[in-house]
């Protein structure tokens, strides 16, 4: 098990050195791009369009070590699922020795086969998942927690983390365009990021921006209305909240406590 982290540890640096290169490389086109510009500029043609095909070339390898990098991701993940299948059978295995030869039961046959890598539809084909933005999380949101006009909160309780993991290994129904679905939960994943997001379902909660705001005010003010309206960073806010967007405030408020 060792040398299969070995390897994942060394993929996942090798990934990370390849995109610094895409990066080293881009920022060396905009500088042969802006010499191409100077030289064309005070009539040294010849120059500048060497020039300018050096940066274009730079564009082409700044590409093929992006591409890389997406390879080497893909290989990561393939490298992780991997391991959970051997520590699954490690595990299957020391049970086995402990009970005879009594047979595999079906739920732990479902684990194995639920860890098995699938083939990737949409965009996790080429831009591997990440994580979650802590303003989606009820127990991480602070006052300086962005609201956007529409906010998507996940409660306490729901595992993201698996839901992700389902969708790294295939085995989310891909929807269409970025969406996926899993566990009765709806989620996004932007491009070229991998930023993953809650839109809605099972444990989701969604907001807009005042009433993302008033939660703010009472996760800071343990739970009390006149006090999150005094903080000046909600006051500003004031004249357009209505009952209405304290009541649904409150309501989220009241889940995440319970489910917490």
């Amino acid at each position: 098990m060792s040398s299969i982290e070995e390897a994942s540890g060394s993929v996942a640096t090798n990934a990370e050195s390849a995109r610094e290169l895409a990066g080293s490389i881009a920022s060396s086109k905009v500088l042969i791009d802006s010499l191409a510009a100077r030289l064309d500029a005070i009539g040294v043609e010849a120059s500048a369009q060497r020039t300018q095909a050096a940066g274009d070339r730079a564009e082409e390898l700044a590409g093929h070590a992006t591409a890389l990098a997406d390879a080497l991701d893909s290989l990561r993940q393939q490298v992780e699922a991997l391991k959970g299948l051997l520590a699954t059978a490690i595990r299957s295995g020391s049970g086995k020795s402990n009970r005879g030869r009594t047979p595999r039961s079906a739920s732990t046959a479902s684990a194995i086969g639920a860890q098995e890598p699938l083939p990737l539809k949409g965009p996790v084909a080429s831009t591997p998942p990440t994580g979650i933005g802590k303003r989606h999380f009820f127990e991480k949101i602070r006052m300086k927690s962005p609201a956007k006009e529409k906010n998507t909160l996940v409660l306490p309780g729901v595992d993201t983390e698996a839901d992700i993991a389902a969708i790294k290994t295939g085995h989310a129904n891909y929807l269409r365009d970025n969406l996926y679905e899993v566990n009765d939960r709806v989620y996004g994943v932007e491009t070229p990021t991998g930023s993953v997001y809650p839109v809605r379902g099972k444990g989701f909660v969604e907001l807009d921006k005042l009433e993302y705001t008033a939660l703010k005010g009472l996760l800071a003010h343990g739970g009390s209305r006149a006090k999150a309206e005094r903080d000046p960073q909600i006051a500003r806010f004031s004249r357009h909240m209505t009952d209405k967007t304290w009541e649904t405030a409150r309501n989220v408020f009241n889940q995440g406590q319970e489910r917490a």
